[in-house]
């Protein structure tokens, strides 16, 4: 009887055990990724085994971004959201959308045009996705996590960039807040609106940009944490000495994509906790273009995003016109240096990341 009564309680106690296992992997539910797209920006947010895709970084990140997704086992979309039209945040959306369906693409109240935007929607239709422009307001569900656009707050700005798309997405108790570029007069009127801007996450607006996070909307969000989406040695400087300051003073730790690659946060409802140590490193960006041969031999995105070496050029590519050419085309020696890229991705690669190639070389 002893022997029995000694069973039962063994088995009381496993069970409980396994319960408690059960409920803590169960609350370990919520997870944002700020992927580690070069210059530009990506957020992957997983709830409950569902997916989010908040922009998909250039054309250059858009095979990492499709493997990256294809890592973490999605094999559908719930909803995928392109916050403005900048190539930085929607191009590799098109590769992501020709790969995986989706029920949903939130794009902005403003019409989009040229043939980078002729191909996300021909990707996204394609695929069976409804296009819908995002409206303040609206809510959608990501398993258990909501996600809401809190702004624009106006439709009539001339900076597309104030146009953006900004999400607010809730789990439990913790908060985060993604804005895309949004700049001082989206993020000013946002603040007069009397937005709930509250957030424990914030991913800082436009890499980091002098332009954002302005001091009342920093202190209106009130970060615990700030994650930067920024290139290494990008020609832009971000992220400035002048936001870093203020993030540090309002007591956020920072994480920055050009020094950590790819940050992930992770949630049960009530506590946050990050794969790994803040940087809070407080210099700002520099202005020049370097090749870490790291990220060379990783394969890394950073490294695409900077030419490659002359005698390893196989295509040279037009970032206006979405073209990719064989180096000797006429039509490279007449294109204007800012938008020339050389590359050692292959004809594949630069057409699933929404390269189309020339007419007339016909690489």
């Amino acid at each position: 009887m002893r022997k029995i009564k000694h069973s039962i309680l063994i088995l009381l106690i496993l069970l409980c055990f396994c319960g408690l296992s059960h409920s803590l992997c169960a609350a370990e539910q919520f997870e944002l990724h700020v992927l580690d797209v070069g210059q530009g920006q990506s957020v992957f947010i997983e709830s409950d085994n569902h997916f989010m895709l908040i922009d998909g970084g250039g054309r250059e990140a858009s095979s990492f971004v499709v493997s990256y997704l294809k890592q973490q086992g999605v094999e559908k979309l719930d909803c995928a959201a392109v916050s403005h039209y900048d190539e930085d945040h929607m191009a590799g959306m098109i590769g992501v959308l020709k790969v995986f369906p989706c029920d949903i693409l939130l794009v902005p109240t403003y019409e989009g045009s040229g043939e980078l935007y002729q191909s996300l929607a021909t990707a996204a239709l394609s695929n069976g996705c409804v296009i819908m422009h995002g409206e303040t307001g609206m809510e959608f569900p990501v398993g258990n996590a909501d996600s809401e656009i809190i702004g624009p707050v106006r439709t009539d700005y001339s900076s597309d960039n104030d146009m953006s798309l900004c999400f607010k997405i809730c789990f439990g108790d913790r908060k985060c807040l993604i804005c895309g570029d949004a700049e001082q007069t989206s993020e000013r009127d946002i603040v007069s609106e009397g937005v709930d801007l509250a957030a424990d996450v914030y991913v800082v607006n436009h890499h980091g940009s002098s332009t954002s996070s302005t001091e009342g909307f920093v202190d209106a969000v009130s970060p615990s944490y700030a994650v930067i989406s920024c290139g290494r040695d990008n020609s832009y400087g971000h992220p400035t000495m002048e936001v870093l300051q203020r993030l540090q003073n309002h007591g956020a730790d920072i994480y920055r994509t050009d020094e950590q690659g790819t940050v992930i946060v992770y949630s049960d409802g009530q506590s946050m906790w990050f794969d790994e140590e803040p940087s809070n490193n407080g210099s700002g960006g520099t202005t020049f273009v370097s090749l870490d041969m790291e990220d060379v031999e990783n394969n890394s995105p950073v490294s695409r995003l900077v030419p490659a070496p002359t005698e390893s050029v196989q295509y040279v590519c037009n970032r206006s016109t979405g073209k990719f050419h064989y180096p000797n085309c006429e039509s490279v020696n007449q294109m204007n240096e800012a938008n020339r890229l050389n590359t050692n991705l292959d004809r594949d690669e630069l057409i699933a990341e929404g390269y189309e190639p020339c007419g007339n070389c016909n690489p």
